[in-house]
């Protein structure tokens, strides 16, 4: 637990015979969170509803990178693609540039279509990820209008570690091959990680033959009845891109005394998406130091450095580039910390300094826009009594180049009954405008017409509330059912103004242009339910379901199709049968509804289910093979939002553990 309070990184765990108790940690909701209020707190005492994803929970989707994880885990949650099929999200009715998204706390710059490149997000370094739905600014300024999502690193408390993984799935003949190495003495802990992917382009079956629609066309020229459907066939996708990435990372913890440690990080990514006619290349460079001073078990101070940087460039067959330069966005940001308890309850103060610069093509001449963001936040964690807690926070910023300034709060109320415990939350967020929405002139070309930037534009803002109510109880002596189970229902409501979008703006050099511009926001109304049991008998069960509802000014697109209902759900079974060999199977599954816009073109909601075995053998090797889309279910047509799977797939991993 100390280093947990030191680092805010989770612990790392032996996995073969562990499984069934990192499941009840979940359940329990005794493991340590930090993203909900900045300060690790039992996720049983956190005043705001945070969602935890545990290193079980990653091992056992067998995912192959964040979205994976993230739509197999959160209902209310699907990516998609937007223009160049580049990653689009949707979570609870925001999209990509209103959820934040951090590693380690760190934020990342670049974005594609408004959405960050998640494929940055290696998880074979990943130890937790916490997950807070609704306004977050107060903490984490602009961009967590809609949440935030926190991927954690593990840290290895053992001498050194060691590991090489591989992983194949039929769809896309994917592989994935990785490895990680760390050691830790009294001083010092280093790890380092390492993944490589390559995907081959897939061709999607089309919805309707040749045959069949010209079969239709006959019909409907004799005037007999025809299927409208075959002739309205429209579907936006025909062939994913394949690509390649490389992901390096290496994070180093020096103990210089008793009381201040240093941590220093690096990264570089790189991504190469296979067009038809070019390539997009894509590279990440970050890296970061942090020192962290406690003076004593109630007072300590930190004081960090991060840049990030990432470029995206075009490149034709012959390996000529298509401009100049293509994009270059480039963040540093200072960041400072103090905490100061009193007896049970505490007191955070920070302060952030940002420069964030952007080069582009997309802007005129070719030039470049940069702007300095500088806040303050202070947060206090008041424990009245050992059942109420009330956590305030309250946060301003300002933007130079917009010359806005943004005034958030956050008021956060958990009181513990005996038979469960409820929660109370209002929050306010904001984004403030990008660079891009504010200097972009971009000629789209074949497209025949203009994007435009806009000054001018103010901040989106959202105000939340949510209330939630918990309860964990532990039943005995009844026969198959004993064990431990935890039940959480939270309806919540969004009110969204502001929202930046583009509208139609004035004709220029003889093209229609679209124009940033702030329009009427939205609200969005829900709720959330998690079940989750452990039997004692080694059986589990998660269930996750959520509902929304979207009213006000709302825009449907190809790109973004939010729907009513979705569901996730997962029945796991763990046992050692030996010395040297555990199971951890899983069935598990999603589901989406309609999507609200009601649109007939795209599929009305689908279910896909998947089984995972993982086979814990002699000597830290663990063996994965899963079957995914188990019922192969398959679109009738393809869209940017719809599922890309073309039926039942299979996948094999293999990991090895040295230590």
């Amino acid at each position: 637990m100390k280093n947990i309070l030191l680092t805010g990184m989770a612990l790392s765990m032996p996995v073969i015979g562990l499984s069934a108790q990192t499941f009840r940690d979940s359940v329990e909701l005794e493991q340590v969170v930090v993203t909900a209020t900045h300060s690790p707190k039992a996720l049983k005492d956190v005043p705001v509803v945070t969602r935890l994803i545990t290193l079980h929970d990653i091992k056992i989707t067998d995912a192959t990178n964040i979205q994976d994880l993230l739509t197999q885990e959160i209902p209310g949650l699907e990516f998609g693609f937007a223009m160049s099929q580049e990653t689009s999200l949707n979570m609870s009715g925001f999209g990509g540039n209103a959820v934040l998204f951090l590693v380690d706390g760190e934020r990342m710059a670049g974005e594609t279509m408004d959405n960050t490149d998640y494929n940055r997000m290696n998880l074979d370094n990943v130890g937790r990820i916490e997950i807070v739905k609704g306004a977050s600014s107060a903490l984490y300024g602009s961009n967590a209008v809609g949440g935030v999502i926190n991927i954690i690193s593990r840290e290895n408390l053992e001498p050194w570690t060691a590991n090489v993984n591989s992983r194949y799935n039929s769809f896309g003949y994917e592989w994935r091959n990785g490895a990680s190495f760390s050691f830790n003495t009294k001083k010092w802990n280093s790890q380092t990680s390492f993944q490589h992917t390559k995907i081959d382009p897939v061709d999607l079956p089309k919805a309707h033959s040749s045959e069949e629609i010209a079969i239709e066309l006959m019909k409907k020229a004799q005037g007999l009845p025809y299927d409208e459907s075959v002739l309205t066939d429209d579907s936006n996708l025909s062939r994913l891109y394949g690509q390649k990435t490389y992901n390096i990372k290496e994070r180093l913890i020096w103990r210089a005394t008793d009381k201040l440690t240093l941590t220093g990080r690096g990264g570089y990514f790189f991504r190469t998406s296979e067009r038809d006619t070019y390539d997009y290349h894509f590279n990440g460079y970050s890296a970061g130091l942090k020192g962290r001073y406690v003076w004593n078990h109630d007072r300590h101070f930190e004081l960090s450095y991060a840049y990030d940087q990432y470029d995206k460039a075009n490149f034709l067959p012959d390996g000529t580039r298509t401009h100049d330069h293509d994009y270059s966005n480039q963040q540093h940001v200072a960041h400072a910390l103090f905490s100061q308890s009193f007896g049970k309850n505490s007191l955070i103060l920070g302060a952030d300094y940002m420069h964030d610069y952007l080069t582009t093509y997309q802007f005129i001449d070719n030039t470049s826009h940069s702007q300095d963001n500088v806040d303050g936040y202070a947060q206090f964690d008041w424990n009245i009594t050992d059942q109420l807690n009330v956590v305030g926070s309250v946060r301003y910023d300002y933007f130079s180049a917009s010359a806005q300034k943004a005034l958030t709060e956050r008021l956060a109320i958990v009181y513990k009954f005996p038979w469960m415990t409820l929660r109370a939350n209002y929050a306010s967020g904001f984004r403030a405008p990008t660079l891009k929405e504010m200097y972009m002139h971009f000629d789209m070309g074949n497209m025949g017409y203009m994007i435009i930037g806009n000054p001018d534009l103010k901040p989106e803002k959202s105000n939340n509330i949510n209330v939630a109510i918990e309860r964990t109880n532990r039943i005995r002596n009844s026969g198959f059912i004993d064990g431990r189970y935890n039940f959480t229902l939270m309806g919540y409501c969004n009110i969204f103004d502001k929202r930046i979008t583009t509208i139609a703006g004035p004709e220029y050099n003889g093209m229609e242009s679209a124009l940033y511009a702030n329009e009427d926001g939205i609200k969005v109304w829900g709720i959330d339910i998690s079940l989750g049991h452990i039997w004692d008998c080694g059986l589990s069960l998660k269930l996750n379901y959520s509902w929304m509802k979207e009213t006000g000014n709302v825009y449907y697109s190809d790109f973004y199709q939010p729907r009513s209902h979705s569901m996730t759900w997962r029945i796991g079974y763990d046992h050692r049968f030996s010395r040297h060999y555990a199971l951890d199977a899983a069935l598990s599954g999603r589901s989406q509804g309609k999507p609200q816009s009601g649109r007939t073109d795209v599929d009305q909601g689908y279910t896909i289910w998947k089984l995972m075995l993982q086979h814990h053998l002699w000597r830290g090797i663990r063996l994965n093979t899963a079957i995914d889309n188990l019922f192969n279910y398959k679109p009738k047509s393809y869209y940017y939002c719809s599922p890309l799977t073309t039926g039942t797939s299979f996948s094999i991993g293999l990991s090895v553990d040295f230590d």
